[in-house]
């Protein structure tokens, strides 16, 4: 499902995860109070604004309530004051909130104010947390080199009652089912084993690839 979301603070980490919402086709709205770094992803934003959130905080309210954001990141690691106002408004405006943090510390104060996930940039990629938001589904990824990905998936709708062999992911889709879980149970995959809906699956294959997968995997069910 598309998904409108702002994100507040376009540095490095703020641009990757632009960058990797635009790959997975969702509408984004940036914010920064560098005309330069809007500059820099003017391409992949819907639109955006240059302010400093720590002195004009009213705007982001203002802009908040106009537009109807299903998700919003605060990218902001550095500048506390801007983060912790943007994450107040944005948490009081009912919008479920990313957020990067510099230190433990500061991840502790984000989670106290509601923030639902709290990325590390010297642990986490923006492309990372670009994932999670635009699946919820999708428990977590590993990233392989020359785009190759790991993804562990809940089975959906589009995929229950089939087997593996009916499925033929691997020739469709390019991606490879590498072990189930049933009712907790950990299944190696043979032709004949049949998925069912709310089993979990391991998946491998090229991240450019995941996206049609998933589109068939959850056909039919409402987000």
């Amino acid at each position: 499902m598309k998904k409108s979301v702002l994100v507040v603070g376009v540095g490095r980490f703020g641009q990757g995860v632009i960058e990797g919402l635009y790959e997975l086709g969702h509408d984004v709205y940036a914010i920064d109070k560098n005309e330069d770094a809007l500059d820099n992803v003017r391409d992949m934003i819907v639109s955006g604004a240059i302010f400093d959130v720590a002195e004009n905080d009213d705007e982001l309210s203002r802009i908040v309530a106009e537009k109807n954001f299903d998700e919003a990141v605060v990218a902001m690691g550095q500048e506390l004051e801007g983060a912790l106002l943007a994450t107040h408004v944005l948490i009081e405006a009912g919008i479920p909130v990313s957020a990067k943090a510099a230190s433990e510390r500061r991840a502790s104060i984000l989670e106290k104010m509601g923030v639902e996930r709290i990325f590390f940039p010297e642990r986490d990629t923006g492309r990372r947390l670009a994932q999670f938001i635009s699946n919820s589904r999708a428990v977590d990824i590993l990233e392989l080199p020359q785009g190759f990905v790991v993804e562990q998936m809940t089975v959906g709708k589009g995929f229950h009652g089939q087997t593996i062999a009916e499925l033929n992911t691997n020739n469709r889709f390019g991606i490879w089912i590498m072990l189930i879980y049933h009712q907790d149970e950990p299944i190696p995959p043979k032709a004949a084993t049949t998925l069912y809906q709310g089993d979990i699956m391991i998946v491998f294959g090229k991240k450019e690839n995941m996206a049609a997968f998933e589109k068939e995997n959850f056909k039919g069910e409402r987000d």
